[in-house]
């Protein structure tokens, strides 16, 4: 019988995800300060809104003075896709607890769902309590990483010259050439094709409507979604034969 993962095992599984979280909360960090936000000022935003592209956004769109209102729908609806992720979350753990889901949903990012649909689509025996511990690994990582990047940022007060306002798409594209690089070893060429072509397709509709930035980030985000479902047929049936 094939031992269940546990919250520490999920915790192991997350130290990848923690390492790219740490440069790209630091980069948040400097980019905040460098904006004038004050130490506590990006810990309440790292501990409460925990949303790698909504926290950039925000500072970014406060720089300008735009409305309140308009900040909070723009970040609602680059987040929504987190409606999505969770409801997904719910097909893979149907059987937790109201409070468990709780806590699965608020914590989940892009890249834990990411890491679960993989691992469960893998056949990895994976649990609420996994799930709790990437989530959670995650989440702390995000807030250290973030706090010491606005510490050590009144050392750099203009971060853009060094490009580390690019820091979160950067992660985002080294996130879909993994991906991809996984696929190609594991699922057919047409589903590696379909993946590239939707995401530059995407890229190119995205980006007549919104910035470079949030085009990538729409398109690596989409173009996995595919991919997971995509092939997630095929270890369904497979799993179905042990």
């Amino acid at each position: 019988m094939l031992k269940s993962y546990k919250f520490m095992d999920g915790m192991k599984a997350a130290i990848p995800v923690s390492l790219g979280y740490i440069s790209i909360g630091a980069a948040f960090g400097i980019v905040a300060i460098a904006q004038g936000y004050s130490l506590w000022q990006v810990a309440c935003l790292s501990i409460l809104l925990y949303a790698g592209s909504g926290q950039f956004i925000m500072i970014a769109m406060m720089a300008v003075h735009a409305p309140i209102s308009i900040i909070t729908l723009t970040i609602f609806l680059v987040n929504f896709r987190m409606f999505l992720q969770s409801l997904t979350a719910t097909q893979i753990f149907p059987h937790q607890s109201l409070k468990s889901g709780i806590a699965m949903g608020t914590l989940m990012t892009d890249e834990s769902f990411g890491l679960m649909v993989l691992e469960h689509a893998t056949g990895t025996p994976i649990t609420t309590a996994w799930m709790q511990g990437v989530n959670v690994m995650s989440y702390l990582t995000w807030i250290v990483s973030t706090l010491f990047g606005a510490a050590v940022g009144n050392l750099i007060p203009s971060p853009e010259k060094f490009g580390i306002d690019y820091a979160l798409v950067a992660m985002f594209i080294g996130l879909l050439v993994l991906t991809l690089d996984s696929m190609v070893k594991t699922e057919p060429l047409r589903i590696v094709l379909t993946v590239l072509v939707s995401s530059a397709v995407i890229y190119g509709v995205a980006g007549i409507v919104t910035s470079s930035y949030v085009a990538v980030l729409i398109a690596t985000i989409i173009g996995a979604l595919i991919g997971a479902v995509m092939s997630t047929p095929k270890q369904t049936r497979r799993a179905g034969t042990i």
